[in-house]
Parts: C-alpha cells; structure tokens; sequence
C-alpha cells in the first residue's frame, strides 16, 4: 500500500534549486580559496575551525588550507591532488565545497560545533560492498542526472530544524548539483533531485513498497531509520507466518525483521538499473538519557540499547554487506562522554559547557536536529561520498578485490540475496520473492480519493482528511467519546488471503475499533459498537490505536479471517466508546488503508 506520493524535486514545492548561487558568492566578495584561507580576515573566521589540535589532529597546520591543496570544481572530480594525508578539515572542505555553497557551511554559527577530520572518519562503521556506491558516483561523474530517494522519518523531514527546505536531503542534492552538474533529457541543462514517501519506518515501508516500487527512477537509496524504527509497535511480528519464539515478542526483534525485509527488496529493486544503498543512522532519541523528569533512569538501564537501534543497523548492514554512514556514532558518545549534566547543560560543571550536548544539537526532547545540525548530517554524507570518489580515482586496489568481495545482489543476469537471517524461506517467497502488493485501498494519497471512494459500501460518521499541522498526512477519521461510528468496504481475496488494515497507534486521545467480516452493508453488530472495551490488546477482532510510547506511528495488523481466491465480502469496522482509564479525553482512530493479497 503506498503511503503517499512522496514525490518532490530536491526543494519542496518548485523546481528551482534554491541554493546560494555563484553571482550571490561573488557579490559577498567571496570565493571558495580566499574565503576559508582568510579565516583571519573581515568575516571573523579566525576561531571557527578551532585550535590546530582541533582543526588537524596534530598536524600543525591549524585551520589554515595549503593553497597548493585548496581548489574548486574540476570537471565533475574532486581535487586529483590528494596524493597526500587529508590534511585539515579546513583543506578538506576547501577542496570538496564548490564555492557557491561555501557560506553555507562555512560562515560563523554555519554549524553547532567544529568539526574535524578526526570526527569525520568515524562517520562510516560499515564499509560494506562498494559496488553500488561507485556505480552512483560514476554516474555522477559522467554528467548523468539521478535520483535519490531518502527513506526516512520526521528527521528527514526536517521536524523542528527548518522544514524540508533546510533538511539533509535538500542540503545533499544542492551540494550535488553545484558540484556535478548533470545533462538533462533533451540535451540541456538538468538537475539532480529527490524524493521521499509519506510511510514512516521499516515496517511501514517493507509491508507497503508500492511507495518505492511505483517510482520510475532511483540511483541511491538513503535509509534513516535509527529513530524511527525504535517505534515498531506490535504484539510480536504482526507478519510473521511461523512463532517466533521468546525474543519475537521483543521490539528490538520486530525491528530487526521489518528491516531485513526492507533491506532485501531493496536490495532486488532496478529503477532502472541497480541503486547505491546506504543505511543512514542521522540521529537518536534524546530524552531517555536525560533521566527524571524525561525519563526513568531504572528503565532505561534495563533496556538493550535505550532505544537507539544503531547496534541493530549495524549486524543486518554488515551481514548485507550495505555502506553505513553515521552522525549518532560520533555525536552521542561525544555528548555523554562528560556525564549527564554535561551532555544536557543543565548545571555549570568543573568541564564547562559541552558544545556537543544533546539540548545544543536537538530541537526538542526527542530526536530531531536543529537546522545547523542537518548542515552537519549534509556534510557527513558529503565527506563519506567525496571520501569513496577519491578511493576511485587513487586507490590502486580498486578493481583487484577478490571475486567474493563483489556485490551478487547486482548481477544483471541471476542477482543473488544471501539467506535471510529472521525471515522464514515462506516469509521470504511472500514478501520479498512475489513483490506484489497485491489490490490496496489508500486512503493516505492526498490525489488518491477517486481510487477507493467506491470501495465503500457504507459510511456513518467517518470523514477523510489531513489532521496535522502541516495537513498533508490524510486517512479516514473517526472522533467521538460515544462511538458507534461505521464504515464497511467492499473486498476480494486475493493468491494468499490476507486481509490488512494500517492505521495509526498513538499515547493519547486514540481509541479501539471492532473489525470484522460478513456478507452484509448494513452494521450487524451496532450494540457491540456502542459498549466500551476496557482492555487495550491486540486481540483478534480488534485494532487498538492507543500507544504507550509518546508518539503517533502506523501499524499494520492482519485479520484473523482469511479471503478465497476472488472471493468478494465486506470489511467492517466500528470505533466503540472512550474508556475511562486511558490517556487524554479524545477517542479518535486514524485509518491509513487496507490490503489484500
């Protein structure tokens, strides 16, 4: 079922590129060379880059580039003089920032902290197979224009840190325009841009990947799903088709199976070729280390990995031989590396203010970065790109890996999985092998209203929109304390007999809806709508909306009735009253859509 259209140029809402151009840079008096070897000069950057220490790892250059080492753009390359150490990161930066893009990332208070080479090269745990990277990047260099596709969450989003406008993704494709201008279709000047989806994690993505498979083009695929697949809600693997034991009840083993599910259609996906896959760790949830009020210090020493998934990522990336690039490795052991008042500012201690602390680099209480924080998501992602395009043109083993180090996944002919690590041989052939999503109502398609709107057969009380702030995340409503409201579709069986339901599972104001199937329009069961349930599960013939996490995700559960083959019946569902004893005094339940196959 695909969540939304998620379709956007590299700026949301236009087809301008948005960047600070060229005639804007020289206007300020500025180019790339003069405006970071002038770290002394008008502009006040002569403490930006730090100490030499800090700025070079001991190299003794400072923040000062090598002129001989500094450079702009040439031909689509970065500088074919880097024959030597990396240097500093101001000589980094200076050879791999096309010059419109230098006030950016540059200027005073451009980023919430210095970076440095040293910071940098912790940004990639997993090298993985570098196939499909160097396939992207030599599309890049040969002036083609692509696609990225970012898979992720609010952070993604740019929630709280700007809008899409400031997020990464935009801030990544900017830098690759600047710096790789491609040609377009009809022989002119094109563009690099990017797209997202409307669906929210692992889950929500691998059990709905019409989102991605429907998309006609993609070269790099960018997963950011650290935070967000921490909130995989779910009574044990709401799909999977065999027991899954003591650890299947578990939310780290949820996680690490919707995962392996995504990973592995990705990994078969041609749009048109094979696309560049990259596990993205951007960020991770704050509060559950700042302890009380924010959070139980008990529980969080009883949890696995206090809710960052990033260990998780890691296993099933390796195993897939997938790239990591991380911002969360680095960042939070530098933020809590000084203890908990340090890594929060909350008092003056004996070490000062922490310049790397989670309430400097987050925008609330969760996991959202403020907008100098996705400059530096950008730059991670740059650095990890530039650093693999430089290993290309220099590394001289490049080419003489052994035949097992190559990528089977993008063998044109037979492409070949390894054997999957928490999915069944049948869960495999299901859904990763047969790709279809089978027939979907969608109910989250801002455009999508004529394709279900005859799909159903009776309506009392429930009403189709876009209840958040920024109204563009739609599905079909029921809000009222008595309940009683009805809604009924018509469905048919499809290969397997499945039948889903997505909706959204919140901590508070959400409610529970009866589900069922029969041959009738009208609701045969109004009494039973109209009596409140007061245990929260996810027993059969119910769908719970109501959360304990302090979020609003969607779920996806699977009917305990099956369908035949083409067998036509009708899927009803009612919201039943408010309980008393649940959070908030609203009683809403979001519907996202319905699935058969």
């Amino acid at each position: 079922m695909p969540l939304g259209k998620g379709a956007s140029r590299h700026t949301v809402g236009g087809s301008r590129r948005g960047t600070i151009t060229h005639l804007l840079a020289l206007s300020l008096g500025i180019s790339l060379g003069s405006f970071i070897s002038n770290l002394g000069g008008p502009l006040g950057l002569s403490g930006y880059f730090g100490s030499p220490r800090e700025a070079g790892e001991g190299s003794g250059t400072g923040g000062t580039p090598n002129p001989a080492r500094s450079g702009a753009e040439r031909g689509g390359h970065f500088d074919a003089r880097q024959d030597d150490a990396p240097g500093t990161y101001a000589e980094w930066i200076s050879r791999v920032m096309p010059p419109s893009l230098a006030p950016v990332y540059v200027a005073p208070g451009a980023l919430p902290f210095n970076l440095t080479m040293s910071i940098l090269r912790r940004t990639r745990p997993v090298v993985g197979s570098t196939d499909r990277v160097r396939g992207f990047l030599t599309k890049l260099k040969k002036g083609q224009c692509t696609t990225s596709l970012m898979l992720g969450g609010s952070v993604t989003a740019g929630h709280n840190g700007g809008g899409p406008s400031n997020a990464y993704p935009k801030l990544f494709v900017d830098y690759l325009n600047a710096r790789f201008p491609c040609t377009g279709a009809d022989g002119g000047s094109g563009e690099h841009v990017y797209k997202t989806t409307n669906a929210w994690n692992s889950m929500s993505h691998a059990t709905s990947f019409s989102a991605i498979s429907n998309l006609d083009r993609v070269d790099l695929v960018i997963v950011e799903f650290n935070v967000n697949d921490s909130f995989t809600p779910g009574k044990n693997v709401p799909h999977a088709l065999e027991d899954k034991g003591l650890w299947g009840g578990t939310l780290e083993y949820r996680s690490l199976w919707y995962s392996e599910m995504l990973l592995r259609k990705l990994l078969l996906i041609r749009k048109p070729d094979y696309p560049a896959i990259v596990t993205f760790n951007a960020d991770y949830i704050g509060r559950i280390w700042a302890g009380s009020p924010w959070s139980d210090p008990k529980k969080a020493r009883q949890s696995l990995f206090r809710s960052n998934h990033e260990p998780l990522k890691f296993w099933l990336s390796y195993l897939y031989d997938v790239p990591v690039f991380s911002v969360s490795l680095f960042h939070l052991a530098l933020a809590s590396k000084l203890g908990t008042d340090a890594q929060f500012n909350f008092n003056e201690t004996r070490d000062g203010h922490n310049p790397y602390g989670t309430n400097v680099w987050h925008a609330d209480a969760c996991c959202h970065p403020k907008k100098e924080g996705h400059r530096v998501l950008a730059l991670v992602l740059i650095y990890n790109f530039a650093d693999e395009l430089w290993r290309m043109d220099h590394d001289g083993s490049v080419g003489h890996e052994d035949r097992m180090e190559g990528d089977f996944t993008i063998d044109p002919r037979r492409p070949r999985l390894r054997d999957p690590v928490y999915m069944s041989p049948d869960e495999d052939g299901l859904y990763v092998r047969d790709s279809s999503d089978g027939v979907t109502i969608d109910l989250t398609d801002p455009n999508g209203e004529d394709a279900w709107r005859s799909k159903v057969v009776a309506n009392e009380g429930w009403t189709w929109f876009a209840d958040n702030k920024d109204k563009d995340k739609y599905g079909l409503i029921a809000d009222d304390r008595a309940g009683g409201q009805h809604v009924a579709f018509r469905v048919t069986g499809q290969e397997h007999g499945v039948v889903e339901a997505t909706f959204i599972v919140s901590y508070e104001n959400f409610g529970i809806v009866l589900v069922w199937l029969d041959d009738k329009e009208e609701n045969t069961r109004k009494d039973m709508c109209l009596t409140p349930l007061k245990e929260v599960s996810w027993s059969s013939g119910q769908l719970s909306g109501i959360w304990g996490e302090r979020a609003s995700v969607p779920q996806a559960e699977l009917l305990g009735d099956r369908l035949r083959m083409g067998e036509s019946r009708v899927l009803h569902m009612c919201l039943t009253p408010h309980e008393g004893k649940r959070n908030g005094e609203g009683n809403k339940f979001k519907l996202l859509g319905i699935r058969m196959y």
